[in-house]
């Protein structure tokens, strides 16, 4: 990304973890950025950081908060060129039918219909810009089980199915739509896990008290990959989950290979059939 291009841009959930360093990050570059988030006071305080945020108070999960913060946006920038989806929350944690119901539907209603709701609404306003970027947020479960873990999990599959039907239709307006998977990155959106105790959060428990103190993802490793993302290096490719700490999106030989790996299966949700495994595998013979 040129240093002297300045884009517009809207991260949603940028009051806290990945959504607000990003603001912080990408407003310290000269972009002017506009977040949004149910917490006004923790917008406040990423707001009050640097001069190029504006935030506005939205539940993503509320068509007509959402509408509200596109007019605002709207009358402030007229256009937008980039919008990030990170509002996201882990939700009701639990064997799935020991959850709370109504916790479970508002997990998906934000991580999901939120995702879907502000893309819809803000397409308008990013057709009129000459980058159209939409980049979304995948997360733990999305692509192998994550047991206790199902509203979370399967509201995720669901962002990465969506990002990978809008790239397609919008591919012929020149939208470029994409996931990143972050990792394991230590936000407070693991205070949860630790609220919930072992026994209702299973496994995972301890493996966040470990991770948290020693074995998460750098922060600097998922805005680093955002950056690529929203950059003329990444032209081009669409429909895809990018892993921030395991793809080798960095490297010149993927920057150099996005033609083909657009025209492949690379980094997609897809069901896995015989052809798919090993020549010697039992099941090539039974089945």
């Amino acid at each position: 990304m040129q240093q002297t291009q300045q884009y517009n841009v809207v991260i949603t959930g940028g009051g806290s973890g990945i959504g607000a360093v990003l603001a912080e990050t990408l407003s310290g570059l000269g972009h002017s950025v506009a977040i949004c988030g149910r917490r006004k006071n923790k917008l406040q305080d990423v707001a009050e950081k640097n001069a190029n945020i504006t935030m506005f108070q939205c539940d993503v999960s509320s068509e007509k908060e959402v509408k509200a913060f596109k007019r605002f946006v709207n009358k402030r920038r007229g256009h937008i060129d980039i919008l990030i989806n990170c509002a996201g929350l882990f939700g009701s944690i639990g064997r799935f039918d020991r959850t709370d119901s109504s916790l479970w539907r508002k997990t998906f209603e934000i991580n999901t219909f939120g995702t879907y709701l502000v893309s819809k609404h803000f397409l308008p306003l990013l057709l009129k810009s000459g980058v159209k970027i939409i980049i979304n947020f995948s997360g733990g479960g999305a692509f192998n089980s994550f047991p206790n873990y199902s509203a979370y999990a399967v509201s995720k599959a669901a962002v990465v199915r969506l990002s990978e039907i809008i790239a397609d239709e919008l591919a012929d307006e020149g939208v470029r739509v994409n996931c990143v998977a972050p990792g394991f990155v230590a936000t407070e959106i693991h205070d949860s896990t630790l609220s919930a105790s072992k026994k209702i959060a299973g496994d995972h428990y301890e493996v966040t008290k470990a991770k948290l103190k020693t074995g998460s993802v750098p922060m600097e490793v998922v805005v680093n990959c955002i950056k690529f993302l929203i950059s003329e290096k990444a032209n081009g490719l669409t429909g895809k989950t990018i892993s921030a700490s395991f793809d080798k999106w960095g490297s010149e030989e993927f920057q150099n290979s996005i033609k083909l790996i657009n025209n492949s299966d690379l980094y997609t949700m897809r069901r896995i059939n015989l052809v798919n495994i090993e020549q010697n595998h039992p099941l090539r013979k039974i089945l």
